[in-house]
């Protein structure tokens, strides 16, 4: 059965807020670099969530920076020993948490549509698998399980910047280090597959000479030549046996990543319906004004869980 979980760093406003009443099934920390920065760090991280009580069957996630640890982004192809020990620290609060899973990104940040290609996307692969290999052990080691996530063709890498990445697009690049990398596991991220969707789209319609929109040209030019997917549903049902857990919030149009439950391009309540019966955890993602109040993740939460009840009385 599917567990519902609200997304917080290890921070105590978020955690107080996380953990008040009605709790959800578990939560997934979203870890910013200070929060692993050092070893004083990571005790405060751990200091902080020590000092409430939850149950053994209360759930931890993990996922890991967007930021590594020596400044620059977090890239599974660059090769940096900063990437490496920023795994290491992960897998170490890990340990210490009990987390179930931990997560990190199919990402290689770039600045430059321009630099965007096919021959690109298949040396980033290439070169990622010697660091998620690093990362499935390192994490298995520390008793849970390693999942890698999906990304948006627009990256605002939670710094309002426009980046982008010749991996971790279309869902076949998840599926093809799972086939490579044994007992790796696939995150979904709803919102990002949807902007993924509507990229497609309009990059096809682009080429139809229905749409011109200069400033993407370069990366509706290389989307198009990724595999085609209709929907977020099939999107999904590619990741197959891969997914383990799904982010959940929603999208609009190119840049409208984790928008409220209903508002936005995706029809969630059905794509939750849908996926539960394959996916261990749902977390919810959604943007917060104030992100030391839960508010429309609590929302969300609570759609998630009338929709699945609905499904199971039908």
């Amino acid at each position: 059965m599917s567990r519902l979980l609200l997304k917080a760093r290890p921070v105590e406003p978020q955690l107080a807020d996380r953990l008040r009443a009605p709790r959800p099934d578990g939560f997934e920390l979203y870890l910013d670099t200070s929060d692993i920065a050092s070893e004083r760090a990571i005790e405060t991280a751990l200091e902080n969530l020590l000092k409430y009580r939850y149950s053994k069957d209360f759930a931890v996630l993990i996922e890991g920076p967007v930021r590594s640890l020596d400044g620059e982004f977090f890239d599974l192809g660059r090769g940096a020993e900063a990437d490496r020990e920023l795994i290491r620290r992960t897998a170490s609060l890990a340990r210490r948490i009990h987390a179930k899973a931990v997560n990190i990104h199919v990402i290689a940040p770039t600045d430059s549509a321009a630099s965007l290609g096919q021959d690109a996307r298949w040396a980033a692969l290439e070169r990622s698998v010697d660091l998620v290999r690093f990362f499935v052990n390192t994490i298995h080691e520390a008793g849970a399980v390693p999942t890698v996530e999906n990304m948006p063709p627009v990256l605002r890498m939670r710094e309002c910047g426009f980046y982008y990445s010749p991996i971790g697009l279309p869902a076949e690049d998840l599926v093809w280090l799972c086939e490579r990398v044994p007992g790796l596991r696939t995150t979904l991220d709803l919102s990002h597959a949807g902007l993924y969707v509507n990229c497609r789209r309009s990059a096809d319609l682009e080429a139809a000479h229905e749409a011109r929109p200069a400033e993407f040209a370069s990366l509706f030019g290389f989307v198009r030549g990724l595999p085609a997917v209709d929907d977020v549903g099939a999107y999904a049902r590619t990741l197959g046996s891969t997914l383990l857990t799904c982010h959940v919030s929603n999208a609009v149009g190119l840049l409208g990543e984790g928008n409220p439950y209903d508002e936005g391009d995706l029809d969630l309540d059905a794509l939750v319906v849908e996926l539960a019966p394959q996916v261990d955890y749902f977390v919810t993602e959604t943007l917060e004004s104030d992100p030391d109040q839960a508010v429309e993740m609590r929302r969300a939460l609570e759609a998630m869980q009338r929709a699945i009840t609905a499904a199971a009385c039908a």
